[in-house]
């Protein structure tokens, strides 16, 4: 089954959506193309590049030119330019680079020694070890989905679109995710995994936390039984290096883009501009025009951002599925662990903007407004079986069935039975981004 759909140009036109494909047509300055016969120059001639230096945490493509690519397609409609792009694996050189800028934001203000005295502290010494971190073995470098908005009235001094300065977006990319993963690692103590001290240490922060597999709980339990009469021993076993979270447990939720006259001054971290979503106290997103089957699915799309085995000891991937419809877009961002006898997480992130006023989505429904929904699930492997799921490994896995004849259970029907858990402070559950705001 094919990931990705886009419907023809001519169906596009029924409903005000403008396709944007790789090969054909007009080409804008973003590398897209729009084919001549749907669209005036005029409607793309304003879309101008944005460079990445301007998106922290997003990079620059590092692909040898001679080196194939999927390229983005997307459509036009109602003020938004909506382009999805599927990519191989990432090649050496950018595994290299991006494992450098994992372990710089990990180790980010790890070492503050007061300079005024040479005295150092043995604990400040194991805070100013560098915590090494590595990518997910497969992780799909180019993979983007962008959803950029513009208002109609944002115009130069010429009547063009000025896309710089009043653009605003969301995107997801799997660099942009590893980044708030690894930043969460600059709260962990350093050596939790052995820690003896776990009252005070901090072991788990915004979702992410050190796991250890069935097997190595087993030998962690018999290493301090042996080595209990020897406290130096074990002093320097726990030092021997970092742990960090191999699950890649990211606690990502998109990633805001901001013109650059819109981005605050100010010296306070912000990744991925999270800061910029608002509380709400209930869901805003009308999930029955979702479920109308009268509106075609003018995009579809499933991106892949970053999956891993775990050293075949489970599983981890990352994916945005992207839905676009006359009325409305919609996507579905999904973190799916598995490890093995020792639990299952499933964090998902759902999105939706209204293009236009319709009827049954109730006044708190804005047009243009990115309303969002996060829920994360999670139980142990001892927990699984009191709810009546199974405890095979293999009946967890993307493409595992579990149950008897009768009663068939797929991954997709048992993740929605997992308990909740709670969210990290600045996640909340349910929040909103307004895309139209002049602020």
């Amino acid at each position: 089954m094919a990931r990705r759909r886009i419907l023809p140009s001519e169906t596009l036109a029924a409903y005000g959506a403008t396709p944007i494909y790789p090969s054909q047509g007009i080409s804008n300055n973003d590398g897209y193309n729009v084919p001549a016969s749907s669209v005036s120059t005029t409607a793309v001639k304003g879309i101008k590049q944005q460079q990445p230096s301007q998106f922290p945490f997003i990079a620059k493509s590092t692909h040898n030119d001679d080196k194939e690519t999927s390229q983005p397609i997307g459509i036009l409609i109602n003020g938004w330019k909506i382009t999805t792009q599927s990519s191989s694996i990432g090649d050496e050189k950018q595994m290299d680079e991006l494992t450098m800028l994992l372990e710089e934001t990990a180790n980010n203000n790890n070492c503050n020694t007061d300079s005024a005295t040479s005295i150092t502290t043995a604990h400040q010494e194991e805070d100013c070890k560098k915590r090494r971190l590595c990518p997910p073995e497969i992780t799909f470098m180019d993979a983007l989905i962008s959803f950029q908005y513009q208002k109609s009235d944002s115009t130069d001094g010429a009547g063009e679109v000025d896309m710089s300065s009043s653009c605003r977006e969301i995107r997801f990319s799997a660099q942009a995710s590893l980044i708030e993963w690894a930043e969460a690692h600059n709260k962990l103590d350093q050596n939790n995994a052995n820690s003896t001290t776990q009252k005070t240490s901090i072991l788990t922060y915004r979702g992410v936390s050190i796991i250890r597999t069935a097997d190595a709980k087993i030998w962690s339990n018999k290493q301090t039984t042996t080595t209990s009469s020897d406290d130096n021993n074990i002093s320097s076993t726990s030092n021997s290096q970092f742990y960090y979270d191999w699950t890649f447990s990211s606690p990502y939720a998109g990633t805001i883009i901001l013109p650059p006259c819109k981005q605050r001054a100010t010296k306070e971290k912000d990744i991925n501009n999270r800061k910029q979503w608002q509380s709400l106290d209930q869901s805003h997103i009308p999930f029955h025009l979702l479920q109308d089957t009268t509106q075609p699915i003018l995009l579809f799309d499933d991106i892949h951002l970053y999956e891993d085995d775990l050293h075949d000891n489970g599983d981890v991937s990352l994916n945005i599925k992207v839905r676009v419809m006359p009325k409305c877009w919609y996507i579905l961002q999904r973190l799916y662990v598995r490890v093995d006898y020792v639990c299952v997480k499933c964090r998902e992130v759902r999105y939706f903007c209204l293009f236009d006023n319709v009827k049954g989505c109730g006044r708190d429904v804005q047009v243009n407004t990115i309303y969002r929904d996060v829920v994360w699930r999670e139980a142990s492997w001892d927990e699984l079986s009191g709810m009546s799921l199974p405890t095979d490994p293999s009946a967890w896995r993307e493409d595992g069935i579990a149950g008897s004849h009768t009663q068939v259970q797929t991954l997709a029907s048992m993740l929605p039975r997992l308990p909740t858990v709670s969210l990290p402070d600045d996640l909340p559950r349910y929040s909103y981004f307004d895309a139209a705001s002049n602020h």
